[in-house]
């Protein structure tokens, strides 16, 4: 006979209220997430805490029974072996887990029908034959196959490890009883033999789970449970990069952090960066970088390829980033590299990908027979205004027009598509990564090895000489290895060696670009018919159109040379770690030593090309081919090249020591840490200044204190102090302190009741005080004085006097910027299944260094003003992120993410000097704000308007002309009218969403990433000429849609067309601001698993959606034509053995 127990909810004490609310999510909410999932998922993802020392089975199964809907049924003969006592201190973990740990070792196991749990006796014997079983590993945590796990059968030579997608087959020997899974960082686990089901799916649970997760801070890591700042660990596999350049991938991944990519050239398309915004216009806004304990440019994270990043962590708040003071104000990052491992058989995994490059978008620019017609209409609208229709005649004839559209001859009628000639619809590009790890008792290694090639869309010249091609090579080494030279002494090394090698064409790449609608389409051909003995190319040309001897030829600028470029970034750390038990439990010290190398150099090499202009005696032949009379213009060419070079880099020494102290007295949780660090930095090239001559050098102390009480009530204090010999003595040194506390309240006993449901409640907050070092100007304290100059002042009528003259007038008050931050936080936890952080931030920057805009005359400086602290910014925002983990069955399972960012400054307080009108300040206005423009209200449609209308200050206009407001009511439009508009041009807003689904053998994911409250200003894209030179072209959607007398409209997108530049229509003004919010698919990829191999095809920037659509808004304000954002289809392998 079987007894079965049934026990209602263990309410105990639990408020009323709160049982309304538990009820409430049980019945309605829970059963929608879950879905009806199986119930051994249903049964891995229950969590619960028991704490019992000599407490007997069945006191056990009851605690579980009293946390959770579980039923535990057992026959008469499991009744004796259930009052047998045992001690288990878990704190919020998986059902599975207390079970597997508790009945094995008692004969006993369970199998699962619902919420019905069947403990029986094991098989008292074994399997008297060998069997084979098959199935998959799969981590307890986010359900992702695990590579790598040892499965053994004790006392036996029988064994394998699963396969890249966490499959394994084997065979069991006869007689077994039990078959072990072992892997690194999770509990192991025993399964009887005779439950054949259970070696389909294995999960194992982590050692450390989501509350116990360890996070990397500030000189030291923390358990994500006792955490009261504001981090942000990322997974190196959300980021998901679309070329070889990591940084691509913060947008919409990373909740607080604001990045944005403006070009997609190969090897220059990283992205900036910000963390929670920009909160300074100081010389500096980027974040601290930290690499292993190394102080690193960004370059070397944006190569960093995610197999070899073990933790990523963005350190927010002053909380966390107080122990690094003075260099802490804009945030810090901490990224560590991997880690070697005890395993017995060495682990290597290999990421093999292709991939097709082609740009998002790009800027239509007109044909050459629409140029004509509309350069002929311009011109009829310039003698329109000045009253000079009667002389009127088309720039371009009817007879040149109907010749270029007919395709006559393309010497005689060119017709240059600028675009096509300098550049092709995509390119294909590769990445090679091989990583081995492994490792014993006494050694342990991690090794890692990178390359990538990346060809840019620069066409091929096939009759150029040189190679002009664009291509950008990186290889990317690390190697970490660490010893225990005794049970308590661990030494490592970290080297991190990144190589890259540029090779693209002398004419820079932005101006290529440009160059497509900047050269005119029809004055010349790109290229002339080579003659007998030629050993150049003969590019067209023609006389200058204003300045010069020639114009402007697209395709002879770009084959007239080459450059190659040569990056070298290195890093060594070294550290020893010592384990100070012996003398005090707890205890620790460590000392590393680091350095840190940047090197650069470059060659350029260049020739004159030959141009020639087809002469008007030219003639075309019955039969479509020219007689060409052709003459060399310009400057002789050459077929020899010239050569230059540069150079440049610096390194950097470090050397930190620091005592840790972590120990637990009963419920009291007690941390400290106290660093002491300092560094110098020197130029690998040194200017003639005093300035390059000099190292630059810090140093600082840090300490943290960390208390905690029985999980639920957290406190921590830090601080930095730093000194920099940037500043004048009594000035040098500063303090940044910051306290944190917070409140688990979902380890409360009242909370027991719903803890399934609601597994994790913890808010907290912090403040404190960061700084930035970051200045413009070296040694702002001193004074320069120069010798021998001009000095202002005049003898004789019209002779300067000469002598000492001050150049830079020094503060010797000038110090580093000062950020106040607030945080506060909540971590929510739903169903151990859905995660959610939020935090509310505001931020106070006061001392921003910055130069006065002037000074009285009085003071005699004839202009040269000091620098001092003397800006402010205020900011806040909200940065949140969303997790949702859940297998579905034994198939199916899926994850959601998502994060959230809004981060707004303004200007408090900048020196600008006197303003005659409040709304011409940029106080009150963000940082990243469009200054100085005139509000604009459409376009002029007729004279009636224009003389009802204030008088506009900037040259002639007239009807089809953009119509400014008069902002002072003087009556008059003109500088004394421009104000700030607009949104920022970084984002106040940026998001990302997506998911993973997983089926059997197969996965799919997606993301989506956007932003918003961002704007844009177009300028240098104005057709036909600008203030220096004519000749221009004209893109497509200005074609489209300009004003003209058949489209009188007062909002059409371009005014009236001009052959000479128009003052009031060029003018800086919100009629060329644009809203510049977007939403992009960034990432889908399809993948497929076969044992060891997963293929895979994947999908970046594929789409996007704007109400900007004349370029990618991501790209920012311009006109648009620089190296465009990439839309990448890749196709990938990896391996793992």
């Amino acid at each position: 006979m079987e007894e079965t127990r049934q026990k209602t909810l263990g309410n105990g004490h639990f408020p009323a209220i709160l049982r309304f609310i538990a009820v409430l999510l049980m019945s309605g909410i829970l059963p929608y997430l879950w879905g009806g999932g199986n119930v051994s998922a249903q049964i891995r993802g229950i969590y619960v805490t028991i704490d019992v020392t000599n407490a007997s089975l069945r006191e056990v199964l009851e605690s579980i029974e009293s946390q959770s809907e579980l039923r535990f049924t057992y026959p008469d003969e499991v009744k004796s072996i259930l009052t047998k006592v045992v001690t288990v201190k878990e704190k919020n973990v998986s059902a599975t887990k207390i079970l597997d740990q508790i009945l094995p070792g008692v004969g006993l196991q369970y199998s699962v029908s619902g919420t019905q749990v069947r403990i029986h006796q094991a098989a008292s014997g074994s399997r008297d034959v060998a069997q084979t079983v098959s199935g998959t590993v799969i981590s307890g945590t986010d359900n992702s196959p695990l590579a790598g796990v040892m499965i053994y059968v004790e006392g036996t030579n029988a064994g394998t490890i699963t396969n890249g997608d966490g499959s394994y087959t084997f065979t069991i020997p006869a007689k077994s009883k039990y078959v072990t899974f072992s892997y690194v960082g999770f509990d192991t686990k025993k399964l009887h033999t005779e439950d054949a089901e259970l070696f389909k799916l294995v999960s194992l649970v982590e050692q450390n789970n989501t509350l116990d997760e360890v996070v990397v801070v500030g000189y030291g890591t923390q358990k994500k449970e006792s955490m009261v700042s504001s981090i942000t660990s990322v997974k190196p596999s959300d980021l998901n990069i679309t070329s070889s350049s990591l940084t691509t991938a913060f947008a919409g991944n990373i909740a607080g952090m604001i990045s944005r990519q403006t070009t997609g050239e190969p090897g220059y398309d990283s992205a900036t960066f910000y963390v929670r915004g920009i909160s300074t216009f100081g010389s500096s806004n980027s974040p601290l970088i930290i690499l292993d304990g190394v102080e690193v440019l960004s370059n070397m994270l944006n190569n960093m390829p995610p197999e070899s990043i073990e933790s990523f962590s963005v350190l927010k708040d002053a909380a966390a980033t107080a122990v690094y003071g003075s260099r802490g104000a804009n945030g810090v990052i901490l990224i560590n590299t991997k880690n070697g491992r005890n395993s017995e058989k060495m682990n290597v995994s290999v990421r093999l990908e292709n991939t097709f490059s082609l740009p998002t978008m790009v800027q239509d620019v007109a044909d050459g027979v629409t140029y004509m017609q509309l350069y002929n209409e311009a011109v009829f609208n310039t003698a329109k205004e000045t009253g000079t229709l009667h002389t009127y005649q088309p720039f371009y004839s009817a007879d040149k027009i109907n010749g270029t559209k007919a395709g006559l001859n393309k010497y005689l009628y060119p017709n240059n598509d600028w675009y096509d000639l300098l550049f092709k619809d995509f390119t294909v590009n590769q990445n090679l990564n091989l990583n081995i790890r492994g490792g014993g008792q006494k050694v342990s290694y991690f090794l890692n090895a990178a390359v990538s090639n990346e060809n840019g869309i620069i066409a091929d010249i096939e009759q150029n000489p040189y190679d002009v091609k664009m291509n950008h090579q990186k290889y990317i080494f690390q190697s970490n290895v660490s010893a225990n030279i005794t049970k308590t002494t661990t030494v490592g090394i970290k080297v991190n060696a990144q190589l890259e090698y540029n090779t693209r064409p002398i004419e820079d790449i932005g101006d290529l670009f440009y160059y497509s609608m900047r050269a005119n389409p029809v004055r010349f051909p790109a290229t002339l018919p080579a003659e007998e003995g030629d050993t150049f190319v003969r590019y067209g040309n023609n006389a200058s159109w204003d300045t010069g001897a020639t114009d402007l030829n697209p395709l002879a600028k770009l084959a007239r040379g080459y450059g190659k470029r040569y990056y070298s970034y290195m890093t060594t750390a070294f550290t020893l770690d010592q384990n100070l038990d012996f003398f005090t439990k707890g205890l620790s010290a460590n000392l590393t030593a680091s350095f840190y190398n940047y090197t650069y150099s470059a060659t350029y090499r260049t020739a004159t090309p030959y141009y020639f202009k087809v002469e008007d005696g030219s003639s075309l032949n019955p039969d479509g081919t020219a007689n060409l009379i052709t003459n060399s213009i310009g400057d002789t060419g050459t077929t020899y090249l010239t050569s230059t070079d540069g150079n440049g880099g610096h390194r950097r020494y470090a050397l930190q020591a620091s005592l840790n102290y972590a120990r637990k007295f009963g419920r009291h949780d007690v941390g400290a840490m106290f660093v002491y660090r300092m560094n110098e930095k020197k130029n690998n090239i040194a200017g003639t200044s005093e300035e390059n001559l000099l190292p630059y050098r810090e140093q600082g102390m840090a300490g943290r204190v960390t208390y905690g009480f029985d999980n639920r009530y957290l406190f921590e204090a830090s601080f930095g102090y730093n000194g920099s010999e940037n500043f004048a003595p009594g000035k040098r040194w500063g303090f940044f302190p910051s306290a944190a506390a917070g409140w688990v309240i979902s380890n409360e006993s009242f909370w027991d009741g719903i803890r399934q449901t609601v597994n994790n409640l913890k808010i907290r907050a912090s403040y404190g005080l960061a700084g930035n070092d970051a200045l413009s100007e070296r040694f702002p304290y001193r004074s320069i004085v120069a010798m021998g100059e001009d000095s202002g002042f005049y003898y004789n009528w019209n002779s300067q006097g000469k002598g000492p003259k001050i150049t830079t007038y020094g503060n010797p008050n000038a110090t580093w910027e000062e950020s106040k931050k607030f945080d506060i936080g909540l971590e929510l936890g739903l169903f151990n299944a859905l995660s959610i952080e939020a935090a509310y931030f505001t931020e106070d920057r006061t001392g921003i260094f910055m130069r006065r805009t002037s000074l009285p005359s009085s003071t005699g400086l004839l202009g040269v003003t000091p620098y001092g602290n003397i800006g402010r910014v205020k900011s806040h925002g909200l940065d949140l992120s969303a997790v949702y983990n859940k297998q579905l069955n034994k198939d199916w399972s899926l994850s959601l993410r998502g994060t959230f960012t809004f981060s707004r400054n303004e200007v408090i307080e900048k020196d600008e000097g006197d303003l005659m009108y409040d709304y011409m300040s940029v106080v009150g206005h963000p940082v990243n704000a469009i200054t100085g423009v005139l509000i604009a209200d459409g376009l002029f449609t007729s004279q009636e308007e224009i003389d009802n209308s204030p008088k506009q200050q900037f040259g002639n206009y007239t009807v089809g002309d953009i119509k400014y407001r008069d902002l002072n009511g003087d009556g008059i439009v003109d500088g004394n009218d421009v104000t700030t508009a607009g949104s920022p041009t970084i984002p106040e807003i940026q998001y990302g969403f997506g998911a993973t689904v997983k089926w059997r053998r197969f996965d799919f994911s997606f993301m989506f990433q956007g932003a918003a409250n961002v704007s844009l200003r177009m300028y240098n894209m104005h057709p036909f000429c600008d203030a220096s030179h004519f000749g221009y072209g004209i893109t497509q959607y200005i074609a489209d849609n300009h004003w003209s007398e058949d489209n009188n409209r007062a909002d059409a997108a371009y005014p009236r067309l001009t052959s000479q530049m128009s003052s009031n229509n060029t003018q800086s003004s919100t009629f060329y601001i644009h809203d510049a919010k977007y939403l992009r698919l960034k990432t889908v990829e399809l993948g497929y698993t076969i044992k060891k191999f997963r293929v895979y095809l994947s999908g970046n920037n594929l789409f996007v959606i704007s109400p900007f659509d004349y370029w990618d808004p991501e790209k920012g304000g311009g006109h648009g034509l620089t190296y465009p954002l990439q839309r990448t289809a890749k196709i990938g392998v990896q391996y793992q053995f």
